[in-house]
């Protein structure tokens, strides 16, 4: 049961962003390499907005630390 609930969500998910343009493979690696972000806030992850988020996450990454 529980394992046809995760099957759909992630074909969900794949759906959506093969429908908003965006390569699904790279879009759940994004999600699991930013998990803490994405927990954070969902929906800026989602896929007709996360290229923003990914961005913004990024930036943060290569921002060098504070002195």
């Amino acid at each position: 049961m529980n394992g046809a609930r995760v099957g759909d969500l992630f074909m969900t998910l794949i759906h959506t962003a093969e429908l908003h343009k965006i390569e699904p493979f790279h879009y759940l690696v994004s999600l699991l390499r930013h998990s803490g972000k994405v927990a954070l806030d969902p929906a800026a992850w989602m896929p007709w907005n996360y290229s923003e988020a990914l961005a913004h996450a990024e930036a943060e990454s290569t921002e060098p630390p504070p002195d």
